[in-house]
């Protein structure tokens, strides 16, 4: 009786195996995690979202929200300025020639009006070429 191992024995003896089945539902009692109240109101709340989404989607599909007329646009005004012409000084050409650089600039403006909606569309345009003027020499 002194030796220690001889209590680990009788406890080992003393020991009777349970059913399978009590063992198996008893893990899944301590696994499964407890219902709270938590877990019910996300519940309802994702069930009122898919029926509150699947209301909206009911609404914009069939019953089909009016689109505004586009705007009809009348011209109203074209205007186009004086042009600036500036001349520079001549210039020699690769092939012996003299010619006089010059550019234009002036703006185009076209004004565009709705009525109904009472918008404008103005489309402002400013141009710029260069060019050169062929001299002629004597």
């Amino acid at each position: 009786m002194t030796d220690p191992d001889h209590d680990i024995e009788q406890a080992l003896a003393s020991l009777r195996p349970r059913a399978p089945a009590a063992v198996a539902a008893r893990l899944a009692a301590e696994l499964d995690p407890p219902a709270s109240r938590r877990g019910v109101i996300i519940a309802w709340s994702a069930g009122l979202s898919a029926l509150a989404a699947a209301l909206v989607a009911a609404f914009v599909f069939l019953g089909g929200v009016a689109e505004p007329e586009a705007p009809t646009y009348r011209l109203v005004q074209v205007e186009q300025t004086r042009p600036d012409v500036q001349f520079f000084r001549p210039v020699q050409m690769e092939d012996g020639s003299f010619a006089r650089p010059m550019r234009v600039r002036w703006q185009d403006t076209t004004r565009w009006e709705d009525a109904r909606s009472n918008t404008r569309l103005i489309n402002y345009r400013p141009n710029d070429q260069l060019t050169l003027l062929p001299l002629e020499t004597n």
